[in-house]
C-alpha cells in the first residue's frame, strides 16, 4: 500500500460513510425522528433534537475528515460518535428492543439493528481510532507530503 493511502485511507473512508449517513438522515428528518423514537432511550423531544442535529454533526465531521482542516478534532468528534453509536446498540440489543431501522442512513437503506449493525459500528470506531491517532502527523489531501 503507498505511503498516501497509508496515511489518508481511514480519515478518508470515514469521512465518505458520515457524509453518506448524514445526508441519508437529512433528507428525511422527520423519519429519522421516528427511527431514533424506536430505539426507546430518549423521550420525544429529545429524539427530535438528536434527529436534527446528528445529520449536520456527521456532515461537518465526515467534510473536516476529507478536507483535513482541523483533523484532530474532526477525528476526535469521529471517534466520539461511534463510542456512542457502538453504546447505543449495545444498550438497545440488551434490553431486547426490535428496531426495524437502525436508522444508519436514516429513513433509506433501512435494515433492522442486529449484532452485525454492532460489528460496523466496532469497526468504524477503529477506524475513527486511527484517523484520530495519526492525525497531528497527516498532512490535508492538499497539501504536499511534508505539510506546510
Amino acid at each position: 500500500m503507498s505511503s498516501f493511502l497509508r496515511q489518508h485511507f481511514a480519515r478518508g473512508f470515514v469521512g465518505l460513510v458520515l457524509l453518506a449517513t448524514g445526508l441519508g438522515k437529512l433528507l428525511d428528518m422527520a423519519g429519522f425522528v421516528t427511527v431514533i423514537e424506536a430505539y426507546q432511550l430518549v423521550p420525544p423531544r429529545v429524539a427530535a433534537v438528536l434527529a436534527y442535529s446528528l445529520p449536520w454533526i456527521e456532515l461537518g465531521t465526515g467534510a473536516l475528515l476529507l478536507t483535513g482542516r482541523f483533523l484532530f478534532s474532526a477525528a476526535s468528534l469521529a471517534v466520539a460518535l461511534h463510542l456512542l453509536m457502538i453504546g447505543v446498540v449495545l444498550i438497545t440489543l440488551k434490553r431486547g428492543v426490535q428496531v426495524e431501522n437502525c436508522g444508519c442512513f436514516g429513513v433509506f437503506l433501512a435494515r433492522p439493528l442486529t449484532k452485525t449493525t454492532l460489528v460496523e459500528d466496532l469497526v468504524m470506531f477503529a477506524m475513527s481510532v486511527w484517523a484520530w491517532f495519526n492525525a497531528r502527523k497527516w498532512p490535508a489531501l492538499s497539501e504536499p507530503a511534508g505539510g506546510v
